[in-house]
């Protein structure tokens, strides 16, 4: 987070309508002396910008991800796993760096690594690092992707196949931009913790702030009134990059990685290979999200179906930058044209948040004559569901927006291999 600037994110945040954003990498010795600088704690435990003009309103939470690695039983190799850790205060952020001090954790990066034997001892340092101060709360991260606890590389079944009976100590996990709560609903073992969206966005940019959010219903503005409902499943909604955009929805190996080329090819859970194996290069294919989260589910005892929704509120959003850039007929989400066109858009409905809120037919009423028209039919056709990805998101590539027409997650083969005819591939 060094990179980015608070002012920078501050001002995204009104655009966007984000109340409280966490600041990462609060335990590193650098962005932690930044932020003792230049925060001062408005509410308990939320802090703003001073002299911050744009947006006096925006508050941020101090936190940051972690790495735990550890070996487990059931996959070889060490997994490591990404963990959002909350801090009501400075005062918990430094006993938690004297911890890892102790520990010999480097801290020189802006999410350290955590080195433990396995999950019995990843159980011990968590309840060590959460017993330092009431407050702290673990929330593990993008659950699904590779790097997430669920995810394909090493995978686990079970929360405590890793965290050990430090799984019982969390009350939330986190969607990632490849799920959302109707693909995690299939877990059995997720029903009853609460299920949080963030946009992990590495960049003040409006196309990745905020692109997920969660709302809760908290009884007092600060740190605990977030805290309370966190721990006790009070998630008003939630916003959800839609799973098909996502990264790793889908399984297969992606055009560009060694031996490939152009060559890539993509599975939906129902075709992946038997043998697991890519056509192009031979080597075992990057398992998407969906794909998992059936395999989990089976392992779990449930063997659920996919639903078409879930009892969790929560909506779909695409980018309003990448909307506009549809819409517009343009490849940069970044260009002069659609930040003109997105300006305007915020400028009418108050934040980007307002918009996904309201009925179809308020887009039209409201942007008639504001915006080109092609793009209000782009934002309707997206607010109507009328929209797909493809190729959908796989092994660490953006699904591509098509709007005006809808595919099914299910079904999904595609091997291209430039040099070789259909017939050829198997």
């Amino acid at each position: 987070m060094g990179d980015i600037g608070l002012a920078d994110l501050a001002q995204s945040m009104k655009k966007k309508g984000i109340r409280v954003f966490g600041t990462g990498d609060c335990l590193h010795p650098g962005w932690n002396a930044k932020l003792a600088e230049t925060l001062a704690e408005r509410e308990p435990g939320l802090f703003a910008l001073q002299g911050e003009t744009v947006n006096p309103d925006a508050r941020f939470l101090l936190q940051t991800e972690i790495i735990i690695t550890a070996e487990t039983a059931i996959s070889p190799g060490r997994k490591n796993v990404h963990c959002v850790f909350l801090y009501p205060s400075f005062n918990a952020i430094a006993k938690t760096v004297k911890l890892l001090e102790s520990w010999e954790v480097k801290n020189t990066i802006g999410r350290p690594f955590l080195k433990c034997i396995g999950p019995d001892d990843v159980a011990v340092k968590l309840d060590a690092l959460l017993d330092l101060d009431p407050g702290i709360e673990l929330i593990p991260a993008h659950v699904m992707t590779p790097q997430g606890v669920f995810g394909s590389a090493n995978p686990v079944n079970h929360l405590s196949d890793f965290f050990g009976t430090a799984a019982g100590r969390i009350n939330a996990v986190e969607t990632g931009l490849s799920a959302d709560p109707v693909v995690l609903d299939l877990i059995p073992e997720l029903d009853d913790i609460a299920l949080v969206s963030n946009s992990d966005c590495h960049s003040a940019a409006t196309n990745r702030l905020g692109r997920e959010f969660t709302a809760l219903e908290c009884d007092t503005f600060d740190y605990n009134g977030i805290l309370d409902a966190l721990r006790n499943r009070k998630v008003a909604w939630t916003a959800e990059f839609n799973p098909g955009e996502g990264k790793y929805f889908l399984s297969g190996h992606r055009a560009g990685k060694q031996g490939h080329g152009e060559g890539y090819c993509v599975y939906s859970p129902d075709k992946t290979p038997d043998d697991g194996r890519c056509p192009v290069c031979g080597k075992a294919v990057t398992i998407g999200v969906l794909e998992r989260a059936f395999e989990i589910s089976k392992a779990q005892g449930a063997d659920r179906s996919l639903q078409k929704t879930s009892n969790r509120r929560f909506i779909h959003m695409v980018p309003l930058s990448e909307v506009a850039a549809y819409g517009l007929g343009v490849a940069s989400v970044a260009s002069k044209k659609v930040t003109k066109v997105y300006e305007q858009i915020v400028e009418a409905f108050g934040t980007e948040i307002e918009l996904w809120k309201v009925e179809p037919h308020t887009v039209t009423e409201v942007l008639a004559g504001v915006v080109p028209d092609k793009v209000i039919e782009t934002i309707v056709e997206i607010k109507n569901d009328n929209f797909t990805f493809e190729p959908l998101g796989f092994d660490g590539a953006y699904g591509k927006l098509v709007v005006g027409r809808t595919s099914p997650w299910f079904g999904v083969e595609t091997v291209h291999i430039p040099d070789k005819q259909p017939d050829e591939l198997f």
